[in-house]
This record gives structure tokens, sequence and C-alpha cells, in this order.
């Protein structure tokens, strides 16, 4: 269903998440007067998109497993720092995400409580963005590569229920330990393409065919960015889907979300893990403007993209 992402609020309406994340009630004014990119800007590359019923997992990879379920999420309490692949199954009937939030020395989780309590229009500005996995539909799953370092976390889900409420304010939170360990000297994952975030922009360093991919995404920007897929309908752009949004309604006739990877502040970077499908996808980054509050996408942080077949080769070559 389209009530995806993290929160955002073109006119803040008070949910509690709103400007930390963007994601949900944008107003008719709002859509009405985006400053989209002309559509000559789309570029025509071979690009992303998560096909999230089985992404895949290189072998050999220690892999987290959580779980969402309607308000709640399963999984290990525990962590060692480091490189750490996190895969998210939804199970529930609505689109989930879970974001990694770094609460720095000397903050506790009692105090993001206490600001979810307040209804505050943003999450607290102290807390740091580590990534994790995106807009994943019910029944499917994705994973994602984030750097975790030692100290404790909150996990949450932004996105927004039929009533405009972010799942976190429904019970989707809970605490997470990170531990120190010993580097295990894994090398990264071999990056089939990069995917690098600035204010606000996307750029795709190549193309990509179909099939098991993985996709190193860097932020280079000022603000903390996050991408969202969306499975584009034939004909349809990633503006069409920005217009027709609603959330907690009706399907999107333009498209549905995907997965992706949730916000991660300047300087971090994610992989992510792809079963990429031919067709025309759309990235998105919903995340809002801490000064204006208005979503990156409206200020061209969107982009319409094609994955292509894997040519066959001739016969007898």
């Amino acid at each position: 269903m389209n009530r995806d992402h993290s929160l955002f609020f073109c006119n803040p309406l008070g949910t509690g998440l709103a400007s930390e994340y963007a994601h949900e009630e944008m107003s008719a004014q709002c859509l009405k007067h985006m400053p989209f990119r002309s559509l000559s800007r789309r570029l025509a590359v071979s690009a992303l998109f998560i096909t999230l019923c089985w992404s895949p997992v290189s072998v050999g990879a220690a892999v987290t497993t959580f779980i969402a379920e309607e308000n709640a999420f399963t999984g290990p309490e525990q962590l060692e720092a480091g490189r750490r692949r996190v895969r998210l199954i939804n199970r529930g009937t609505d689109v989930h995400q879970i974001q990694f939030l770094a609460l720095p020395s000397g903050k506790t989780i009692a105090a993001v409580e206490r600001a979810l309590a307040s209804r505050s229009p943003s999450l607290p500005n102290w807390l740091r963005r580590h990534g994790g996995v995106n807009s994943v539909a019910p029944g499917n799953e994705a994973s994602v590569d984030i750097e975790l370092e030692p100290g404790d976390y909150l996990l949450l889900c932004g996105i927004p229920d039929v009533a405009g409420r972010p799942h976190a304010m429904r019970g989707m939170v809970r605490a997470l330990r990170v531990v120190a360990a010993a580097p295990s000297g894994e090398p990264a994952p071999r990056a089939d393409a990069t995917l690098r975030l600035t204010d606000f922009a996307f750029a795709v360093s190549g193309p990509l065919q179909a099939g098991a991919r993985t996709v190193h995404l860097l932020n280079d920007g000022g603000q903390a960015h996050e991408v969202v897929m969306i499975r584009l309908a034939e004909g349809a752009s990633a503006r069409d889907f920005i217009e027709r949004y609603r959330p907690g309604g009706l399907l999107n006739s333009a498209g549905r979300e995907a997965g992706g990877v949730t916000g991660i502040d300047p300087g971090r970077q994610a992989f992510m893990h792809l079963d990429l499908e031919p067709g025309r996808y759309g990235l998105l980054c919903f995340l809002a403007d801490p000064v204006t509050g208005a979503p990156h996408f409206s200020r061209g942080m969107w982009m319409d993209i094609e994955v292509k077949p894997v040519p066959v080769p001739p016969e007898g070559s």
C-alpha cells in the first residue's frame, strides 16, 4: 500500500516524527508547486530496483534477520560492531521499514520516547542515521549492509498507518545494543555500481543489467538522504507517483513501493543486495530539509530509471 516511508509533512501535522523522514501527508498545494525536474533530465541508465520476494545474499555472509509484523519488530537485542548485513522480512499487512538510529553518549532511549510522547514535529537532531531496509511490501523481504559502531541504538518504522500515525507511535520501536568486536577482515561486497546521494540528486555510476547485483550507496551531501524504490506502472513516472500519492489510501496507479535504504547521514555508506528485473522504476528521497521542511524530491531528488535485460549472445558465439 502507498503508506510507505518514514515521516515528513509539507505542513506538519504533529504525528511525532514528521520532518525527520519524508513520506506521508503531502497536501495538494504542496504537490502543485513542486519544482520537478524537466522530463528531459531523466537519465537513460540501466539502474536499480529491488524485486523483494527473495533478495539475494552472498554465500558465507552473516545475516541478521528482523521480522516486521503489525506494530512490532522481532529480532536480536544485541549485535557486534562492524559492517552488518540486515534482512527485513515483512509478515505484516502494511509496508514496513527498519531505521537504525544511534544514540550519542549521554542520551537514552527514554529521551527519545519523551520526544515521541510530546508529539514533536521531528525526531531529536542528535540521533545519528545509520540506514536500514526501506519500504518492504507485505510478504516480501530485502537486505542491505550498513556500518554500526558500538553503542545504543533505536530501531523504528516511520511508515504511517491509515490514520497517518507512524508505526513507531503504535509500538514499532525497539532498543538495540551494539558491542565492540574484533575486525572480521571480510572485504566489502563487490559493487556492480555506485549510487551517490547529494543535495539534491541521485547519480548512478553506470548501467546495471537484470540479475543479482550489489549497489554501493554513498551520501556525498550535507544532509541525511534515503532511497525509496518505486516499481512504475506502464507509462508512469516517479513524478506521477508523487502526484498520486495519498497516505493510507488506495493503491497508487503510478506504481508501488519496492524497497530501498532508510536515511543515512552525510559521509555514511550502505550496500543494497538486489535482484534486478527489466523495466522502469523510480528513485525518490522523501526526507525533509531540516530548515524548510520541504521534501528532498521537491528540490529535484527523484529520477526515472530503466533496468535493461541481459543481452542474449548470438547463436554460435
